[in-house]
């Protein structure tokens, strides 16, 4: 948990220069978000109705591109879009700050060409990974909820979204510094992905943990937003909040993590202006 706690801190101190990236992904990515699939979901599960989930419902209530609704796919794509430029500007930043303690916007734009097709490649990656396991999840979920034992169903239901989603935690924490890798050691793809794999070895389970936590918290915040709130509007506003939270989070704890790994001195750092 040390990532998450010094990336906590470090988002708190600078909320404004983080959250002004995080923001418009985070509004597309909301609206994209299939609440009638989440309630109907929630509605069978409470209710003791598992048998009458469908694939289909399953699938847009995990994916990001949910095929719902042509609105659906088209706000999740510009979400997705949208993340792009936005996290290679925040990653630009917040190497600039971390590097020589400054956090001005000057030069973050030269910087995006510099970040755009390594952001693009990570971000194309990291959706297929979520995307597959969407499309798996929701078939085991389907295949489960059709076993006609109803307390069985349940309990391999939580056990298995449990399971599934430390596979996603691992299967993206693998890969979780490479996107710093590439940008800030000027590697290929290839030798930045074997670098970022031996710096992130020793600390994947502590950084996991976190990720962990806050996927689970903002994912049943999400499913309570979406089971309690009629208005359409307050829970756009309430999961655009949560979304952008974890875009922070994510870069945030991304650099703070590369950074100590890579034994690189952080400017930004009270301490290093007291020596």
């Amino acid at each position: 948990m040390k990532y998450t706690l010094q990336s906590g801190k470090y988002i708190f101190k600078n909320f404004p220069y983080v959250f002004a990236f995080a923001l418009l992904p985070a509004v597309f990515l909301s609206i994209s978000t299939d609440k009638g699939a989440l309630t109907a979901v929630l509605g069978a599960f409470f209710q003791g109705r598992l048998s009458s989930w469908t694939f289909t419902e399953l699938f847009r209530a995990i994916s990001v591109l949910n095929f719902g609704s042509w609105q659906s796919i088209v706000f999740g794509l510009i979400g997705i879009l949208v993340a792009v430029p936005c996290v290679a500007l925040m990653t630009a930043l917040l190497e600039k700050h971390f590097r020589i303690g400054k956090r001005t916007f000057n030069g973050l734009w030269s910087k995006l060409n510099d970040n755009f097709i390594s952001t693009c490649g990570f971000a194309v990656l990291l959706v297929l990974i979520y995307e597959i396991w969407a499309l798996i999840a929701a078939a085991i979920l389907f295949f489960i909820s059709r076993l006609g034992i109803e307390l069985l169903a349940y309990i391999l239901t939580v056990a298995f979204l449990l399971g599934l989603h430390f596979v996603l935690l691992y299967i993206v924490g693998t890969v979780y510094l490479w996107l710093p890798c590439m940008q800030i050691t000027g590697f290929r793809a290839l030798e930045a992905l074997h670098y970022s794999y031996q710096l992130i070895l020793p600390v994947r389970w502590r950084i996991l943990g976190g990720q962990a936590f806050f996927l689970l918290l903002a994912e049943a915040l999400i499913c309570v937003c979406a089971w309690y709130i009629q208005t359409s509007l307050v829970f756009m506003l309430i999961t655009t909040a949560l979304y952008a939270f974890l875009i922070m989070l994510f870069c945030v704890r991304m650099e703070v993590a590369y950074f100590d790994r890579d034994h690189i001195q952080r400017a930004d750092l009270t301490y290093y202006y007291q020596r």
